[in-house]
């Protein structure tokens, strides 16, 4: 796993990403959302396309998932 530094720039704080997970460098914008004390950024406008692009989930996905009644 890598790890980044945040850091405060003007109002706002800013983070570093390491070279290993650095975007790509035609994004400019990213979406950010917020789930508690994680922050989840992608590229703005993709949330989802890389979801639907990657491997698709095997037969036995969660066959064993116990959820509560």
């Amino acid at each position: 796993m890598e790890q980044g530094a945040v850091f405060q720039s003007n109002r706002g704080q800013a983070i570093r990403l390491p070279k290993a997970v650095a975007l790509p460098d035609d994004v400019k914008r990213v979406d950010i959302v917020a789930v508690g004390r994680t922050r989840i950024i992608t590229p703005a406008g993709e949330v989802w396309d890389s979801w639907f692009e990657g491997a698709a989930a095997t037969s036995d996905f969660m066959s064993e998932r116990d959820q509560p009644a």
